[in-house]
């Protein structure tokens, strides 16, 4: 009961809070502070009109002020009152109550993330495209990442809290899709994400990413539905607060944040952490337990993450039991697509700073002015590389598939070409690679499945030995892919591009 009333004053803390708007008065605060000093430092106001100004700003700020401290001290103390008044019927014992809301391990738990339920605003529709963030939102994106550490070790504390619940779900078998972009990984991502005996993050695990569980039991209460809306890559597919999606860099960067160099990443030559194999297991289980919580039965997590082609030797050893898809499409119409891109998210970039800052802090550097490539065999080390050219990204794709097609893991490669035009085909094969326990749900994807919509690449500027080498490469991955390579082979030379 003593941990009821604690939480009973946190929770009322809270409402109050956001009823009162509190949230928003602060950031008005700020706000009207900042324009004072941008007066005082202006050279094109006369001393009068400064004065002037100065002075509204000040009535502005008595009362804001006033209006926080109002509503901080009723927030404050209306829940004591209401624990108080209950203590005296016996409900409570009050000073058991203050020493549980004071102990350590009560404040760091709610702590943090009464600061988050306090200053989080839901958007009303969902885009990767951050435009539609509030300040608000963002404050508290920035919050959420510039705390890694103390998520790590809140983390610690969600596996004791709902250490019963994990205990039920199991780490074993997951399956990690990776790749170069616009190969189709988001596409199965979804298929398994619709499948019971899959478990995937979606946007709702956004912004703390490491302790998934508490984030959900805190932003329930003041949850909303989003509208589905298509994604900044303009490719037609849409998301909402629930569509899956790729966060787990996050936990990667936090364990290895040497491999991240200014201008690209390292491929990882490490050994299995302990350390990290702990932490990601039990990572596992979380987004088990919130995305399938009536379903413990042999549950897989399903990792969807570019960057993990860059250290497939350390995921098998790390997950000996792991199924490892990679899916790939034809070099020429791949690079268009992923200068296209490229193109797309530097504009985007360069028009709004923060979604920059959002898709590096999640461990997107695939495009725009983040991009980092993943430097294989030091194919790098050509300073002379430009990003918006076909042949650059043309070279990074047979660096990344030449290196992949000897990595001495086991790898199953899935053609994305002969996926569209083939689905059925394709997903049967997924399927028994993945020892799916309900074949048949995957295979009803097929109906979704649509080609590219065709667009001619023109090759004229990509030098002959390069173009020469990456369809070598690509003949040599419709040999080993999971469909019959026949099949394969008769859509190899595709020309339309997934836009």
């Amino acid at each position: 009961m003593a941990l009821l009333g604690a939480i009973l004053l946190v929770v009322g803390f809270v409402a109050i809070f956001r009823a009162l708007d509190l949230a928003e008065t602060g950031l008005a605060v700020a706000k009207v502070a900042q324009n004072a000093q941008s007066v005082v430092r202006s050279k094109s106001l006369t001393d009068d009109e400064k004065e002037a100004a100065l002075k509204a700003a000040t009535r502005t700020l008595f009362r804001q002020f006033f209006a926080l401290a109002f509503g901080g001290a009723a927030a404050l103390l209306l829940p004591l009152a209401a624990v108080w008044m209950c203590s005296l019927v016996g409900i409570f014992n009050i000073d058991a109550v203050i020493a549980t809301s004071m102990s350590p391990l009560f404040l760091t738990v709610t702590g943090v993330f009464a600061c988050v339920a306090m200053f989080w605003q839901p958007k009303q529709v969902v885009t990767d495209a951050t435009s539609a963030y509030s300040a608000t939102d963002r404050t508290l994106h920035q919050l959420a990442f510039n705390t890694i550490t103390a998520q790590l070790g809140l983390a610690d504390i969600e596996d004791r809290v709902y250490a019963r619940t994990l205990k039920a779900y199991p780490a074993d078998r997951p399956v990690f899709v990776t790749g170069l972009p616009r190969a189709g990984t988001t596409l199965l991502l979804e298929c398994f994400a619709r499948m019971p005996e899959f478990a995937t993050h979606c946007y709702r695990d956004m912004p703390f990413v490491l302790t998934p569980m508490l984030w959900d039991r805190f932003s329930s209460s003041f949850r909303k539905a989003g509208t589905a809306r298509e994604r900044a890559h303009g490719d037609g597919m849409t998301i909402d607060f629930d569509s899956p999606e790729a966060l787990e860099e996050v936990i990667w960067q936090a364990f290895w944040p040497q491999q991240y160099q200014s201008d690209r990443i390292s491929p990882w030559n490490d050994k299995p952490r302990r350390d990290f194999t702990q932490f990601f297991q039990s990572h596992m289980r979380k987004i088990a337990a919130l995305r399938r919580p009536a379903n413990t039965s042999g549950v897989r997590y399903v990792s969807k993450n570019n960057l993990n082609i860059a250290r497939l030797p350390l995921i098998r050893q790390t997950f000996p039991d792991a199924t490892i898809i990679v899916p790939f499409r034809q070099p020429l119409d791949h690079a268009a697509s992923l200068l296209k891109q490229h193109q797309n998210f530097s504009a985007m970039h360069r028009d709004d700073p923060f979604a920059a800052d959002y898709m590096r802090d999640l461990g997107h550097f695939d495009f725009g002015s983040n991009l980092r490539p993943i430097d294989f065999d030091g194919w790098l080390a050509d300073n002379h590389h430009d990003a918006n050219t076909l042949a650059f990204w043309l070279q990074y794709w047979s660096a990344t598939y030449r290196r992949l097609l000897t990595t001495d893991c086991k790898v199953h490669f899935l053609s994305y070409d002969c996926l569209c035009a083939n689905p059925e085909a394709s997903l049967a094969a997924l399927a028994s690679v993945l020892h799916c326990r309900d074949k048949q749900r995957l295979l009803n994807a097929a109906q979704d499945m649509r080609a590219p919509r065709p667009r001619t690449v023109d090759g004229s500027a990509i030098p002959s030995e390069l173009l020469a080498e990456a369809n070598a490469i690509y003949e040599d991955l419709l040999v080993v892919e999971i469909t019959e390579p026949r099949n394969a082979r008769s859509h190899g030379s595709s020309v339309g591009v997934m836009s």
